[in-house]
C-alpha cells in the first residue's frame, strides 16, 4: 500500500487533496516516500537510509533533492545542508505516518467517502458528480481502491493530530500573563557613549599586533594587488574651472539667432487612395468645388490601408529639412490650396495647407539656459584637449619620473593604496587604466619595472578621464606580510580595546549607581512611560525595562543595554503599574502549546527510532 501511496503522490488529484489536508496537521504527510525490505547486498543501491528496517527510495529521495536545490546558490557544503533537509522531513513523514498506525487510529469506509464527496474539484454546478469524480482519476492512472487508501492513510494522521489539539487545554492561572502583557513602567533613561571612557592607544604594542597577525593568518589573504603614482586630468575638475559671462552668452545669442528660434510651422491635410483613377477624379471634383473636409472623411477610413491614418487633418509641422517628404513635394504656398495627386508608398495623396505659423526667437531668458550649457561643454572640451596635447608633448620628451611630468605640465601627482584589479575603490576600476597598471610592461620577474605609461583615455557616460600611470609596487596573491596589514591590526586592535573598555565603564557605571544612587557624568533628565510596544526608544532598551525586577523595598532599580559597540542607555525604574483586571487571553496561548506539544512529540518518536544512513548518501 504504501508504494501505491509513492506512486499516486505525483497526480494532480492527490497534490490537491494534500493541498488541503498539510493544513490540518503537523507532519507533511507520506505521500512522497517509497518504504519496503530488501537484502542488505542491494540496500545501498536502492534507498537512500531505513528507518527502522524500512528503506527510504534512493531514487525519490535525489528526485526531492534535486526539486529543492534546483534554483539554489551557493558552495557544495550548502547543497548538503538541503539535501540533509529534505532527508529528515523524509524520515518525519513515515514516523508520523508509523504513529498514527502504532496507536490503532483508524479511518471507516464511510469517512473516506464523506470525505471525498466534500472535495469541491470533483463538483459541477456546485454538487460532486461521481462522472467527473471517476473520470479525473482514471486521468491520472488511480483507481478508486488506491484513491480511498490514499485518503485513509491521511485521515489516520489528521485524527492522530486532531486527538492531541483537541485535548489541549489552558489553565485560568496561565491566563494571568495577560495582566504582565498590559503592564506599564515608568524610567528616567540616559544615553552614554565611547566618551565616558579613557582609552590608551599606547597600551597596544608592537608584540600584541604580531601575536594577531601570527593568529590570524587566514585573515589576510590578499589578492593581486599594486601601488601607483598617477597623474590626471578629467572633465568633472575642468568643469569647475570653467566660467561662462552673460556676454558671452548674449553674443552667442544675438550671433547665432536662427539656432535659437523656433522654425516656422504648417498645417496640413491629407486625402490618400490607392487607385490613381479614383485620385485624379477626388482632384477633378475638387478643382469643381466639392469640400475637401467631406471627401477625407468618407474615403479611406482603414488605419491598416492608409499610412495617414483615417486621412483629414494630420496637424503641425516644422517647416525645415524634418517636414516629410509628401509636403515638400507639395511645394503649397499659401492656406488653402490643394496639390495635384501625389505618388506615395502604396497609393497616391492629395495634400491641403491648413495653417501657417512664422518662426519665432526664443525668449532670451529662456534661451540662456540653453546657451550656457553649450558654451560649458565647448569649453570643457577646448580645456581637455589642451591638457592631453600638453601631456602628450611633455611624455614625448621622455621624462625619468612621474614627478617630473607632472611639473611640466602643472598636475599633482597622486600616489595610491595598494588597489587590486578592477578595483571599484581605486583608480582601476577603469579596466583601461587596470590593464594597464597590471601588465607586463608594468610588472616584471614579480617586481615594479617603473615605466611610465603613455596617456590613457577612459570614457565613462558621467565624463572623461584622462590618466598617466607609473606602478611602484607589487605584490603577488597570498598572506599579506605583517608590514602591510600593521596598521589594519593596530584599528583592529583599538576598536576592540575601545568596545571592552566602553563596557567595563558602563558596567562601573551601573555599579555605582546600585550601590550610592549616582555616578560620574550621568545625569536623569528625560522620564519615559513604557508599554511592551512603546516606541519611543530602542526594542532592546524597552525590553530589558520590562526584564528589571522591582525592588519589593521600592528601592530605586537601575539597568543598562548596550545599542552597539559605541553607545548605550542607562535607566532608573521609578515605577510599575499592573492592571487589576485580567484579559483571558488563553485563546491565544493555545496554539503555542499546542506547537510545543507537537515538537516534543516529533523529538520523542524521533529518539526511539532506528535510522540508518547509507553510505555515499553525499550528505
Amino acid at each position: 500500500m504504501m508504494e501505491t501511496v509513492r506512486i499516486a503522490a505525483n497526480n494532480i488529484v492527490v497534490k490537491i487533496i494534500f493541498a488541503i489536508i498539510i493544513l490540518c496537521f503537523i507532519f507533511t504527510g507520506v505521500g512522497f516516500l517509497g518504504f519496503g525490505s530488501s537484502g542488505s547486498v542491494r540496500d545501498e543501491q536502492e534507498y537512500i537510509a531505513k528507518v527502522d528496517g524500512d528503506g527510504i527510495s534512493r531514487s525519490e529521495f535525489e528526485a526531492q533533492a534535486r526539486l529543492a536545490t534546483k534554483n539554489v546558490g551557493g558552495d557544495s557544503s550548502f547543497i548538503k545542508q538541503v539535501r540533509r533537509g529534505v532527508l529528515s522531513n523524509q524520515i518525519d513523514n513515515y514516523l508520523a505516518y508509523k504513529f498514527s498506525k502504532n496507536i490503532g487510529v483508524t479511518a471507516s469506509n464511510d469517512q473516506i467517502k464523506k470525505f471525498i464527496k466534500k472535495q469541491r474539484e470533483f463538483f459541477i454546478n456546485g454538487k460532486f458528480d461521481n462522472q467527473k469524480y471517476l473520470s479525473l482519476l482514471a486521468e491520472n492512472n488511480i483507481t478508486p481502491d488506491a484513491y480511498a487508501e490514499i485518503i485513509r492513510t491521511v485521515l489516520q494522521q489528521q485524527q492522530a493530530i486532531n486527538a492531541l489539539t483537541n485535548s489541549s487545554f489552558v489553565l485560568p492561572i496561565d491566563s494571568e500573563i495577560s495582566s504582565l502583557k498590559n503592564q506599564t513602567r515608568s524610567v528616567y533613561a540616559t544615553s552614554v557613549n565611547t566618551s565616558i571612557s579613557d582609552i590608551d592607544e599606547t597600551h597596544i604594542t608592537i608584540d600584541d599586533e604580531q601575536k594577531y597577525y601570527n593568529e590570524n593568518l587566514k585573515e589576510f589573504f590578499r589578492k593581486e594587488r599594486v601601488k601607483v603614482k598617477y597623474i590626471f586630468v578629467s572633465e568633472d575638475a575642468i568643469r569647475k574651472t570653467i566660467d561662462v559671462t552673460e556676454d558671452e552668452i548674449k553674443n552667442e545669442y544675438n550671433k547665432n539667432i536662427k539656432t535659437y528660434s523656433y522654425p516656422a510651422k504648417k498645417a496640413y491635410s491629407v486625402i490618400f487612395v490607392t487607385d490613381e483613377q479614383q485620385a485624379n477624379k477626388i482632384a477633378k471634383d475638387l478643382s469643381s468645388g466639392a469640400d475637401f473636409d467631406n471627401i477625407a472623411k468618407t474615403v479611406n477610413q482603414n488605419h491598416d490601408i492608409s499610412p495617414y491614418g483615417k486621412n483629414g487633418s494630420l496637424g503641425w509641422f516644422a517647416d525645415d529639412d524634418s517636414l516629410p517628404q509628401v509636403f515638400k513635394n507639395a511645394q503649397l504656398k499659401k492656406v488653402g490650396k490643394i496639390s495635384s495627386p501625389i505618388k506615395v508608398d502604396g497609393g497616391y495623396a492629395i495634400v491641403k495647407l491648413d495653417g501657417i505659423q512664422p518662426s519665432k526667437v526664443m525668449d532670451f531668458d529662456f534661451a540662456k539656459y540653453q546657451i550656457d550649457s553649450k558654451l560649458t561643454k565647448q569649453k570643457i572640451q577646448q580645456t581637455l584637449d589642451a591638457e592631453e596635447n600638453k601631456i602628450k608633448t611633455a611624455l614625448n620628451d621622455s621624462p625619468k619620473t612621474i614627478e617630473e611630468l607632472a611639473k611640466k605640465v602643472g598636475l599633482e601627482v597622486n600616489t595610491s593604496d595598494w588597489i587590486f584589479f578592477n578595483d571599484r575603490f581605486g583608480i582601476t576600476t577603469h579596466p583601461e587604466v587596470s590593464d594597464v597598471v597590471f601588465s607586463e610592461e608594468m610588472i616584471a620577474d614579480g617586481k615594479a619595472t617603473g615605466k611610465i605609461s603613455d596617456l590613457i583615455i577612459a570614457e565613462r557616460d558621467y565624463g572623461r578621464y584622462d590618466f598617466v600611470v607609473q606602478t611602484i609596487d607589487y605584490r603577488p596573491e597570498g598572506v599579506a606580510p605583517f608590514d602591510e596589514v600593521k596598521n589594519e591590526i593596530h584599528k583592529k586592535l583599538y576598536a576592540k580595546m575601545a568596545q571592552n573598555q566602553f563596557k567595563s565603564s558602563v558596567d562601573n557605571i551601573l555599579a555605582q549607581l546600585n550601590e550610592t544612587g549616582q555616578a560620574k557624568n550621568v545625569q536623569f533628565a528625560k522620564r519615559y512611560t513604557l508599554n511592551r510596544n512603546s516606541t519611543e526608544l530602542d526594542p532592546k532598551v524597552v525590553n530589558m525595562v520590562f526584564n528589571l525586577n522591582p525592588s519589593p523595598s521600592k528601592k530605586s532599580v537601575f539597568g543598562s543595554e548596550f545599542i552597539d559597540d559605541k553607545s548605550a542607555y542607562i535607566v532608573v525604574l521609578t515605577k510599575v503599574d499592573t492592571p487589576t483586571e485580567y484579559e483571558d487571553i488563553s485563546s491565544k496561548l493555545l496554539p503555542l502549546f499546542i506547537s510545543n506539544t507537537h515538537y516534543y512529540l516529533a523529538a520523542d518518536i524521533r529518539s526511539k527510532a532506528k535510522i540508518e544512513i547509507m553510505p555515499d548518501s553525499n550528505l
